[in-house]
């Protein structure tokens, strides 16, 4: 394979929305158990019979449980003095795997002040405070229940699930108390590579990145659950199946957020319907640890009540949405917060190429599955309303965007102000525009230039295999993903009120001219003048010569996301979580 010019997609550098987290399905299935003759575990009667604490008893029953446990805790606030941990693989003396644990509280708190008949567990002096220590972590079993009691102050995680088949977590609260810091723990309810997980009528607040993070995981439900004063309010990511409906996302930095990131272990998302939700008022001081990942929560905007990043197959409806100061739904491929995500590999084949990050960023993780772009999305019968004087969009990534609008606004131009629905068309311009001048990567004229990239890293894959790398014969093999964007893959927006505004950052279609659109092209120097330009701009780019000509990103409204009759927007099925064998209503 001929070496390749590195080719990156100038356009994408221009703005940027996005998101966060970490989290992979399980494997294990759900077992039909018995618990007729299961114990009571008594923590209360157990402090009083061994002169002991809340927190030492507690730690006892989890490591003493046996399969069909109930651990019973008692009304107060109790001070944690460690991590509560639990493996159901790993419990001493046990022969099989230790399942169908409830642990049960007197009620759930949402404050250390009020107590009387509720449950809060205090971890704000445990051992590993400021280190990473969870209040709950429990791992490799089947068919557990949280109910009725109240998390506070964990170091990291309040209550952490990985590696677990049938999970309930029912009227429970996680806290930190102290409104937007930092140094507040990072998740609250936090099922990790689990299946089947019910979250219902729960309290989060005040975590430092997800209030609900539910991540790498299938069939899922999350309902009648308050997410307040987080960074991100509730986060479905890389996640097959999931149900969050009659939820209320309020004073968090971003609402509801669903996505795929570039782990690269084979898990990605898709099938997530987001309905009967009240979003509003996420306009909290972005409050997250700033890290080293290009989509870490620590980008979330100020002011959004959705964003939707690089996943497919999702429907958004039936939703209020209201009052947000940066937009109300925003939806976004990779290429915004990573623009590395369309260079072309840069290296040729040989003895100096040792690992596939010698061929592109991203190679390993493309030829694992994972894709940059958003597809099939469907955003329809919402009630968004937003207040338009009052709106003051930011977010670091997407400072270009904001300063285009509000030249257009100082200019007087109607139609001005941020759209309610926010779509960057990058990933579906890159799929949809051809490469010319391709000849001396052996790539044809005309060829769609994400489906060059792919070809480029396939080609660079196959020669790697010679030199007896590892998983030898790995490809992107879905290469359609790349090469178009079908009536099948469109994001799709409809019913969502008269005055509510649409608009995409890119033009989808490399042969848009921007005089076919509302459209006012804003660019560098003439941006910083206070200058604004009509012009028609196409999308140039000479792989041979490693030319881009950049389409300047429009600011105004478009039918990009209108789907006419010949497109049948994504439709997602109701989401089935099964829990000791029996489907959960």
């Amino acid at each position: 394979m001929k070496t390749i010019k590195k080719l990156q997609l100038a356009a994408a550098i221009a703005a940027g929305l996005t998101l966060v987290g970490c989290g992979s399905d399980s494997d294990k299935s759900s077992v039909d158990v018995n618990c007729a003759n299961g114990r009571t575990v008594d923590i209360a009667a157990n402090v009083t019979t061994n002169s002991s604490s809340v927190s030492e008893e507690l730690v006892n029953a989890l490591n003493s449980a046996q399969t069909c446990d109930t651990i019973l805790i008692p009304a107060g606030n109790h001070a944690i003095a460690t991590e509560l941990t639990f493996d159901g693989e790993g419990v001493f003396g046990a022969t099989e795997m230790v399942t169908n644990l409830t642990i049960k509280g007197a009620g759930m708190a949402k404050a250390t002040t009020d107590v009387a008949d509720k449950t809060a567990l205090s971890f704000g002096a445990a051992e590993g405070k400021g280190a990473k220590a969870d209040g709950f972590f429990i791992s490799n079993t089947k068919n557990i229940i949280f109910e009725d009691l109240g998390v506070f102050e964990a170091p990291n995680n309040a209550i952490k699930l990985k590696d677990t088949d049938g999970i309930i977590i029912r009227n429970v609260a996680t806290v930190w108390e102290n409104d937007f810091q930092s140094t507040n723990g990072a998740y609250g309810l936090y099922p990790v590579e689990t299946s089947n997980v019910l979250i219902e009528d729960s309290y989060v607040q005040g975590s430092a990145d997800a209030g609900v993070y539910v991540g790498q995981s299938e069939n899922i439900i999350v309902r009648r659950t308050t997410a307040i004063k987080n960074v991100a309010g509730i986060e479905i990511e890389n996640s097959k199946n999931a149900d969050v409906y009659d939820n209320i996302a309020t004073e968090n930095t971003g609402g509801i957020l669903i996505f795929d990131l570039p782990i690269g272990n084979g898990i990605y998302g898709a099938g997530v319907r987001i309905f009967n939700n009240t979003i509003t008022d996420n306009n909290a001081p972005n409050f997250a640890v700033v890290g080293g990942s290009a989509a870490g929560v620590h980008i979330v905007p100020p002011g959004t009540g959705m964003i939707v990043l690089s996943t497919s197959d999702v429907e958004i409806y039936n939703n209020t949405i209201t009052d947000h100061r940066t937009t109300s739904i925003a939806i976004t491929s990779f290429m915004l917060p990573d623009a590395d995500v369309a260079s072309f590999p840069d290296l040729g084949v040989g003895a100096t190429v040792m690992s596939y990050g010698d061929i592109h960023p991203y190679a390993e993780i493309l030829l694992d599955g994972w894709s940059p772009f958003v597809r099939n999305i469907n955003i329809h019968d919402n009630t968004i309303s937003n207040p338009t004087v009052a709106s003051s969009p930011t977010g670091a990534l997407m400072q270009d965007l904001i300063n285009g609008y509000a030249v257009m606004q100082a200019h007087g131009k109607t139609g001005s102000a941020m759209p309610d629905i926010l779509y960057d068309g990058v990933g579906e311009l890159l799929v949809n525009t051809p490469i010319t001048g391709a000849s001396a990567s052996d790539i044809p004229d005309g060829t769609p230039l994400g489906l060059a990239l792919a070809m480029g890293i396939n080609g660079a894959a196959a020669a790697l295999d010679d030199y007896g790398f590892e998983d030898e014969g790995k490809q992107i093999t879905d290469l359609g993903l790349w090469a178009s964007y079908g009536n099948d893959d469109r994001v799709c927006q409809s019913n969502n009120g008269a005055a509510t505004r649409a608009a995409a950052v890119y033009a989808t279609s490399p042969t848009a001219k921007y005089t076919d659109f509302p459209k006012m092209i804003l660019t560098g120097d003439q941006a910083d003048a206070g200058q604004l330009i009509d012009e028609q701009v196409s999308f140039i780019l000479d792989v041979a010569n490693d030319v881009v000509e950049p389409v300047p990103f429009f600011l105004g409204e478009d039918d990009t996301m209108t789907c006419g009759d010949e497109v049948t927007p994504f439709t997602g099925t109701a989401a089935v979580v099964t829990f000791n064998g029996e489907a959960v209503m």
